[in-house]
């Protein structure tokens, strides 16, 4: 790697999530940010102004300014595979916030742009650099549980009808590509399914319970079964007035865990007597447990750690995380909840069936 060498920055969509990825940006000495774009003209040249960059309203030429090296995108997820395309073509890596796509075949469409164009792509799934999280995925991987027997999401959040009414996008199929599961909850059965190497089968149900409005679910709750056999239950809310914890809970025949709000709440490992096992300092990030009531995100410090090491390792030639075929588990897992719920009946996810 040339250790002068600096990445140029373009960013598409300057909605909630952009300004978490312009924080990062400015404290990472390997990347700068180059150019931002959205439709809204106004927002955009103060958003330039201020940030001392370019600024557009048409990707497409931002896609083809010759000083960006990575463009990363922070659009509705129901536009990404177009502007994907595009983009690769102008040989330009691509990062995009999660959900890489709405279903499964859009983000294949994705995934063999960028590979026909000889460039990255990468999605943001930030909670995976959580110290706690990493701490109980090494627990899981080392078998410090034990065979795993169960692991269970319960999210109840809450979103009032003025963050559905006030978009054009979010709770609708096309754009959103659903709602609680697919917007909210993806990241947390992205964990989930991280622990357990994937999952085999799905049974769900979805509803409207409070949000009538909206196209999508606001209230979900998901039965599964994980590669490994583990079962667990996945309940997803943005309903839950006024918004409570998240928790995640792993079983094993050797102990277990609770996580509230990504701070252990109990971990017991019975067998471990000799206490030479340390507990994972969660107070090396801010973010604890996301955005129950609110989508405005204020801690930057896991987009950080993610960033920082996707820019890295595209100086160096290397794929930068998280890549696309291993982001698609969460929209493929969940796309198969809502095939469940509207047949009422078991889906097993088909790359675990094609995986013999």
């Amino acid at each position: 790697m040339d250790d002068g060498k600096r990445l140029g920055i373009g960013i598409v969509g300057l909605g909630a999530i952009s300004g978490i990825h312009i924080q990062a940006i400015r404290r990472i000495d390997k990347a700068v940010l180059k150019a931002v774009c959205s439709r809204d003209g106004q927002r955009t040249r103060l958003v330039a102004l201020e940030e001392g960059c370019r600024w557009y309203t048409d990707y497409r030429l931002l896609a083809s300014d010759p000083e960006v090296d990575v463009v990363i995108l922070c659009t509705p997820s129901g536009t990404r595979l177009e502007m994907t395309r595009h983009i690769a073509s102008c040989k330009k890596h691509v990062i995009s916030e999660k959900p890489l796509e709405t279903t499964p075949k859009r983000i294949d469409g994705m995934i063999e742009a960028c590979k026909s164009n000889g460039v990255y792509l990468a999605s943001i799934f930030h909670k995976r650099y959580h110290p706690v999280y990493k701490w109980i995925k090494s627990a899981v991987d080392s078998g410090r549980f034990g065979e795993i027997t169960g692991t269970d999401v319960l999210m109840k959040w809450y979103r009032p009808a003025e963050y559905y009414s006030g978009s054009k996008w979010r709770g609708t199929i096309d754009l959103d590509g659903g709602g609680a599961l697919m917007n909210q909850c993806v990241h947390f059965i992205d964990i989930a399914q991280w622990f357990n190497g994937g999952m085999k089968s799905v049974f769900a149900k979805t509803g409207r319970k409070l949000h009538k409005e909206i196209e999508a679910e606001d209230s979900a709750v998901a039965a599964v079964e994980y590669a490994n056999g583990a079962f667990g239950v996945i309940e997803a809310s943005t309903c839950s007035y006024p918004g409570f914890s998240t928790y995640i809970t792993v079983n094993g025949s050797k102990g277990g865990i609770v996580c509230e709000n990504e701070r252990i709440l109990r971990l017991e490992l019975p067998d471990e007597t000799d206490g030479t096992f340390r507990m994972p300092d969660e107070s090396l990030f801010g973010e604890h447990g996301g955005d129950a009531r609110t989508n405005v995100k204020q801690d930057f410090s896991l987009h950080l750690e993610q960033l920082g090491e996707a820019f890295n390792a595209i100086l160096e030639g290397r794929q930068p995380p998280v890549e696309a075929p291993e982001a698609r588990k969460a929209v493929e897992i969940i796309t198969s909840m809502y095939e469940s719920a509207a047949r009422g009946v078991e889906i097993e996810i088909q790359s675990f069936k094609e995986r013999g």
